[in-house]
């Protein structure tokens, strides 16, 4: 039994409100009065309905007149009962960010450098993915860097292997571009509270009052992850995803005796921090995902395999768009079987990719 119906309408630019069936052109949004048959709402609507036009237009033959007129197609939600609303939510884009790691080799153990600088030290940066629902468990890449041999005779010394080590752990990474879900940056920790510290727009907040910039040489690995593949299309079979992951880091030395040659070690010093990922709401390929499922509810199944052609009435949706949204919720009573009072709990989901002052000040009316 259906529980729950979504209505999805998208718009582009800002929300705009008309008051009769005619001027409801592409995108625009008209409310019905149920109950007094008029196309606005005021206080006193108990039962009311959303529109918003298709841009299509369809034949009608005039009452009045027996003429045969065209008439603009709109988009209606189910009835919405202003006594079974239970909320009314609306949103604003925040923009989507990636996961982030970085990787701090700055105040690696000094004497561990020095072991590393024998040369022939693993060092494994291993990367454990949280987004790939086709695994029974997390699903794991490790990056694997052999240390090389360097004199280290002084504190300059350490100061440029540890540069070496995490440029070389950089261009370790990303050769592997055929595999790979993030990419790796160079660049150095900067602590915004050091007198000498110059702001810039391309730094980016990661703990406490330290940021990550970008630099050709460093001692500091940021991972970013990579947007999912898509064919970036509205008319897509993909869903919208993206990377989740967590980084480990270990290292072993070969030379050693006995067991201590594959024993595992986190390198003292180094720091591994977390920055994650805010995929908004109202993100565009969300909002296609959204309106392509309401469909659904329209009798209109245009999922899964042998699909195609896909055969359904056009999305609005445009993946170049910043949306802002509201969701109205209600659960409008209905008389079942044996007399019996159910709920059946409903959302309007409206998407605009500008404000969307017109109709919350159109709703205020009824709340």
């Amino acid at each position: 039994m259906i529980t729950y119906v979504n209505t999805v309408m998208v718009s582009s630019g800002n929300a705009a409100v008309v008051d009769s069936v005619a001027s409801a052109t592409k995108g625009k949004f008209i409310f019905y009065d149920v109950d007094n048959g008029t196309y606005s709402i005021s206080a006193d609507t108990l039962r009311f309905k959303i529109g918003m036009g298709t841009g299509k237009t369809a034949p009608q033959i005039n009452p009045t007149t027996k003429a045969l007129d065209q008439v603009p197609v709109i988009k209606w939600s189910n009835v919405i009962n202003v006594a079974d609303i239970k909320g009314v939510t609306t949103h604003t884009n925040a923009g989507d960010t990636q996961d982030i790691a970085t990787i701090d080799f700055s105040n690696i153990n000094d004497g561990l450098v020095n072991l590393f600088a024998q040369g022939g030290k693993r060092i494994i940066v291993r990367l454990t993915f949280k987004d790939l629902p086709t695994r029974f468990r997390k699903w794991t890449e490790s990056y694997e860097y052999v240390t090389k041999a360097a004199e280290i005779s002084q504190s300059s010394d350490i100061t440029a292997y540890k540069n070496t080590i995490a440029e070389d752990v950089v261009t370790m990474i990303n050769k592997e571009y055929k595999r790979a879900r993030v990419k790796a940056i160079l660049g150095n920790m900067l602590d915004t509270t050091d007198q000498s510290y110059v702001a810039d727009d391309d730094d980016i907040a990661i703990k406490g009052d330290f940021v990550f910039r970008s630099a050709n040489s460093g001692t500091t690995v940021m991972l970013r992850a990579l947007t999912y593949d898509d064919d970036n299309t509205v008319d897509s079979l993909n869903w919208a995803n993206t990377v989740r992951f967590n980084v480990n880091l270990y290292y072993t030395d070969p030379a050693a005796e006995g067991w201590e040659s594959t024993n595992k070690h986190f390198p003292d010093g180094v720091t591994i921090d977390k920055v994650p990922g805010k995929i908004d709401s109202a993100s565009a390929k969300l909002v296609r995902d959204r309106e392509a499922q309401a469909m659904g509810y329209d009798g209109i199944l245009n999922r899964g395999e042998g699909t195609w052609p896909i055969i359904k009435p056009d999305m609005n949706v445009k993946l170049d768009e910043t949306y802002n949204s509201i969701t109205i919720e209600f659960e409008n009573m209905y008389r079942a079987a044996d007399d019996i009072f159910r709920k059946t709990k409903q959302t309007v989901e409206i998407y605009v990719s500008g404000t969307t002052k017109a109709i919350t000040d159109e709703l205020d009316k009824v709340l």
